[in-house]
């Protein structure tokens, strides 16, 4: 695995981002947009009941960064310093040099082309600093506005593959998606 790239997950910016490993000051934060089922409804996760779901998070969270896994950034608003959203690689395959990229972000900010920029700046970190050949995303087929980003941001829809992922109990389709270092470089990064 790349030296410790989760461990010391640099901190990037953005226009209107912050970008930066989560701390469990920002349990409350998470908690506001984490607790809203249509947050949840498309995600492997369950929306927050309570906040000590929130600080179950953080600590898986806080184990991968430990352990040097993948890991999420939290997206902090310039303006406000409020997290409203994560932003990450869920699964890093090393052997294969390609990682997983997954999200969420707080109802309040949907649309406002946040997850867009927060992405572009990932994808970058992933193609020039690991140096990945590959990254991939998958979405449930009913989450038109998570596979409008990701083909906003040059992703190549691969198919709907069926009964892919198991998300709350059910096995579920999901719409994958893929972008090559290839062509990245070749000018899809724009």
């Amino acid at each position: 695995m790349l030296n410790n790239i989760f461990t010391s997950l640099p901190t990037i910016e953005t226009e209107r981002l912050i970008l930066r490993k989560l701390r469990y000051s920002d349990q409350k934060d998470i908690f506001e947009y984490a607790k809203n089922p249509r947050v949840a409804e498309h995600l492997i996760w369950e929306a927050h009941k309570n906040e000590f779901d929130t600080i179950q998070f953080l600590n898986l969270v806080y184990d991968a960064y430990n352990h040097n896994n993948a890991a999420p950034w939290g997206i902090e608003l310039k303006d406000n310093g409020n997290i409203v959203g994560t932003i990450g690689f869920i699964n890093y395959f090393e052997k294969k040099n390609e990682a997983e990229i997954g999200y969420a972000i707080s109802e309040e900010y949907w649309g406002m082309g946040l997850i867009t920029e927060a992405l572009k700046e990932v994808i970058k970190f992933g193609f020039e600093n690991m140096k990945l050949n590959m990254i991939t995303a998958r979405c449930k087929p009913a989450n038109n506005a998570s596979f409008r980003v990701l083909e906003k941001c040059h992703f190549k829809f691969d198919g709907i593959f069926q009964k892919q992922m198991e998300i709350k109990g059910k096995l579920e389709d999901m719409r994958m998606y893929s972008l090559s270092q290839k062509d990245y470089k070749n000018g899809l990064n724009k």
